[in-house]
């Protein structure tokens, strides 16, 4: 007969000790789907890379509720090549599933005024849109963020040719301070 080095309960006795200890420190983490909630009532961020190909964007978020934000943001880009500028400023308001504002998954929505020009040709344009997103807050004081996100923003008015009347919202990467 083959022996075994240890009989069977010793090892059904490993097995369930590894299990209430393992169980234990999961009921320490937080549950899936949850955010811990920051103390910081305000966000503010820019996009630092963008100022190298004259995209400057800044974002300004105040939270509302335990899982609401609201905000504003403004943008301007140019094409110096092709005499192609754009402007934006608007307001947002963010909704975190999580419960914790300003930090995790958010669904947005946006709206302002929208400005373009080409050439000689310019015009002024109203939009509505959403947005998805992350914030991620870092640091042992969790105040800085970084945060990536786009959508799409109808525009209405105007009649500047060869405008779409959709365009992307596009946060590559911002990086701010919450305070």
């Amino acid at each position: 007969m083959a022996r075994t080095s240890r009989p069977t309960h010793v090892v059904a006795f490993a097995l369930v000790a590894v299990a209430a200890l393992a169980g234990d420190a999961a009921r320490a983490q937080t549950p899936p789907g949850t955010a811990v909630p920051v103390t910081h009532q305000q966000f503010i961020s820019a996009n630092p890379f963008g100022l190298m190909f004259e995209w400057i964007n800044a974002e300004y978020e105040r939270k509302a509720a335990p899982s609401v934000t609201w905000g504003v943001a403004g943008s301007f880009f140019s094409l110096d090549h092709s005499a192609v500028d754009y402007a934006s400023g608007g307001m947002l308001a963010r909704y975190y599933p999580a419960g914790a504002a300003l930090t995790g998954f958010y669904l947005g929505a946006r709206g302002g005024i929208y400005r373009a020009s080409a050439g000689r040709s310019s015009d002024v344009f109203f939009g509505a849109g959403f947005e998805l997103g992350y914030n991620w807050m870092l640091g042992a004081k969790r105040n800085v963020g970084i945060s990536l996100g786009l959508g799409a923003t109808r525009l209405f008015g105007g009649s500047l040719a060869g405008a779409s009347l959709t365009i992307p919202t596009v946060r590559l990467f911002n990086l701010g301070v919450a305070f």
